[in-house]
């Protein structure tokens, strides 16, 4: 019996680090900027806030909604990375901001 505990225990320890890297996906970082922000009161009790910015990339524009509010000013360049669901924003300070995206705009130049 502590035979297999410790096998199961040797097994769980080499597993353990292939997990926490598949984790740490690896981000695609775009150019941008913010467009636009707007601060609503949400909840029974509108105490809660929420921040609503418009983001525009080369050629996307997203509208995104997040619980905290970014450090970035308006038009100032940015990073940011575009998953299915969510933006994650580099704000002044380097942290990543999760934003989840509400709506997205294609554009083509001419």
């Amino acid at each position: 019996m502590a035979g297999r505990l410790i096998i199961a225990g040797f097994v769980l320890a080499l597993l353990a680090p292939a997990s926490l890297d598949a984790a740490a996906v690896p981000r695609s970082w775009q150019d941008g900027q913010i467009l636009s922000r707007k601060t609503v009161s949400t909840g029974r009790t509108y105490l809660r806030k929420q921040y609503v910015y418009r983001v525009k990339a080369f050629n996307h524009s997203y509208l995104v909604v997040s619980d905290t509010a970014l450090q970035l000013d308006l038009f100032v360049p940015m990073r940011f990375s575009a998953d299915r669901r969510h933006l994650f924003i580099q704000d002044a300070d380097g942290r990543e901001c999760r934003a989840a995206i509400l709506q997205v705009a294609h554009y083509r130049r001419q």
